[in-house]
C-alpha cells in the first residue's frame, strides 16, 4: 500500500479528487508513491487531517443526479480521532482550552 492509498483509506467514506490528495502530500512532505509504514504515519495523518478540514464547509453535494449529505459533527469526531493518533498535544492550542472535538487546527 502506498502513502496515497493509505490517505485514501483514511478518508473513506469521503470521496476527494486525487489532485487534492497529491497537493496535501506535497504540502506535508509525503512521498505519495512510497510504501506506507507505521514510521511514516504522522506525515500521512497530517495530510489526511488537512484534507478532512477542507470538507467541513461541505454539507452536501450533488452531481448528475447523485447527491450526498455529510454530517459535520461526525466529521469533527473523525478529525479529533485522527489528531489523537498524533499524540496528546495534537489537539490543544497554547492555552489548552480547546477540546479535541472542537480544535480543528490540530496537527501531528
Amino acid at each position: 500500500m502506498t502513502n496515497f492509498e493509505a490517505i485514501s483509506a483514511d478518508l473513506y467514506p469521503y470521496d476527494v479528487p486525487a489532485s487534492l490528495i497529491e497537493m496535501k502530500c506535497i504540502d506535508e512532505g509525503v512521498d505519495q508513491q512510497a510504501a506506507y509504514s507505521a514510521e511514516g504515519r504522522q506525515p500521512v495523518a497530517r495530510a489526511t487531517l488537512a484534507i478532512l478540514r477542507n470538507l467541513l464547509v461541505l454539507k452536501s453535494e450533488s452531481n448528475g443526479g447523485f447527491s450526498r449529505t455529510y454530517g459535520t459533527d461526525e466529521l469533527r469526531e473523525r478529525i479529533s480521532a485522527l489528531a489523537g493518533e498524533c499524540g496528546p498535544n495534537a489537539s490543544a492550542d497554547n492555552s489548552g482550552s480547546r477540546t479535541p472535538a472542537t480544535d480543528l487546527s490540530a496537527s501531528c
